[in-house]
This record gives structure tokens, C-alpha cells and sequence, in this order.
């Protein structure tokens, strides 16, 4: 099951980023660029606040820095606050990652093998769990600026950069893109402990359309091996 286990850290980073823009409330001067960060910051917050549900089609690409070759997948993700969330991934290989808030399912169909754990065992940090519970504070969990872009189309949107003040062992400093136009979060990149760059496109979001709480549920399809997944270390 090795896909899994790099799975299982971007689901955690993309949990952390949604409690980022459903959570959005401070400001910050910003010194370099045209556009104040607490403005910014202030439309973002006014889309997401108001965010009880959203869906959209993503495009994950990641960078291997050691062979400097990309791998692109596929698929939809569904959230609904608090702290549910599916990614359904359908290209390359189909993989499913759900979580109702208290479990969390990863299953890849190829392996025909589901890990399960439980979120409060797995998010053990403060920043996580404040995020998850819907309780996070921008300002007291993030050091944020607005930066200068630096990857391909990124002066389509504002750049923010986005480093935790309490420790991760997983993730350094992880980046949104906000659309100059919608102030949406188009997409998010971080890069990962080994150099590789993961970054992630919405496209088609469709926000506050009641989705159904049995889509946050994952049924064991039959004859698939059920492996519990171990803890993970403080600081993640």
C-alpha cells in the first residue's frame, strides 16, 4: 500500500488548508504590492465564512524532484463544515479518501485494500485539531504574507504564504492562490520534506447546495483487506 501513505499526508495538508479559508480573520500590512493584505484577506473570508458545503473538480500534479518528472491525477472533491471531506480520485487509478469528521477511509481499489483511522488519533497538534474542530485562528496558528509569484500562471491571482508558528513535522509553509477577480481560493501548492512539489487546481466549485451527509460515508466493499492505521507522531 506505498501510494497510500503519500495520500494520507496531502489529505492531511488539504484538511489543514480548507480550515484555512473557512476560517479566514485577521489582517496584515502589506508593504510590496498594490493591494492591501487585509483586503484580501477580508473577501476571502467573506466568500468562505458562508461556506457551509462546496464540491469542485481538482487537477493534483506532483513534481518528483529527484527525477523532475510530474505526475497528474484527477477527480472531485465534497466538504461540508465541520470537518467532512471527500476526495474521489478517478485518474490514473481510483482511489477514495472520506472522512465524516471523526473516521477517516482510504481505500485504493487496486490494492483492494482500506486503511482506516481515527482523526482524533491521527491530528494530535494543536493546529490541526483547532482546524478541524472549526476553531482556528489565522493569526494566532499562521504566519502569513503576501508574496511575489514564483510558479507558471500564478500572476493570474494574489499569493499568499502561509507558515505555521506551532512546528509540523509534515508541512514547512503551504501557499493558496487567490483569484484576482472571484477573491476564491484557486488553488493551493506546498512543497513536501524531500523537495517535491504538490499542487493542486480547483476548477468548477459549486458552493451551499446541501450536500448529503451519506457522501461523507464509506462503505468496505467485500473481499477488501481492512488495515488499521498506526498513529501518527506528535507535531502532525
Amino acid at each position: 500500500m506505498k501510494m497510500v501513505n503519500g495520500t494520507y499526508m496531502r489529505i492531511y495538508r488539504f484538511i489543514l488548508l480548507f480550515g484555512v479559508v473557512l476560517t479566514l480573520s485577521l489582517s496584515f500590512p502589506n508593504p510590496t504590492l498594490g493591494i492591501p493584505l487585509e483586503e484580501i484577506v477580508a473577501r476571502v473570508q467573506g466568500i468562505y465564512q458562508k461556506t457551509k458545503d462546496f464540491k469542485a473538480e481538482f487537477i493534483q500534479e506532483s513534481t518528483l524532484k529527484s527525477i523532475n518528472k510530474t505526475q497528474v491525477a484527477k477527480g472531485k472533491i465534497y466538504f461540508k463544515n465541520p470537518g467532512k471531506l471527500r476526495w474521489d480520485y478517478y485518474h490514473p487509478n481510483k482511489q477514495e479518501i472520506v472522512t465524516d469528521g471523526k473516521t477517516l477511509w482510504m481505500y485504493m481499489s487496486q490494492d483492494k485494500q482500506v486503511m482506516i483511522s481515527e482523526l482524533s488519533k491521527v491530528y494530535r497538534s494543536n493546529t490541526s485539531t483547532f482546524f478541524l474542530s472549526g476553531m482556528g485562528n489565522l493569526k494566532r496558528d499562521f504566519d502569513v504574507q503576501l508574496v511575489e509569484p514564483t510558479l507558471k500562471n500564478e500572476d493570474k491571482g494574489y499569493l499568499l504564504r502561509l507558515v505555521p508558528k506551532e512546528p509540523q513535522s509534515n508541512l514547512n509553509e503551504l501557499f493558496l492562490l487567490v483569484d484576482k477577480v472571484s477573491f476564491q481560493v484557486a488553488e493551493t501548492y506546498f512543497y513536501d520534506f524531500y523537495g517535491n512539489l504538490i499542487r493542486i487546481k480547483f476548477k468548477n466549485p459549486v458552493i451551499n447546495r446541501g450536500l448529503s451527509d451519506s457522501i461523507f460515508v464509506f462503505t468496505i466493499p467485500k473481499g477488501v483487506e481492512v488495515i488499521e492505521s498506526p498513529q501518527m507522531p506528535q507535531g502532525q
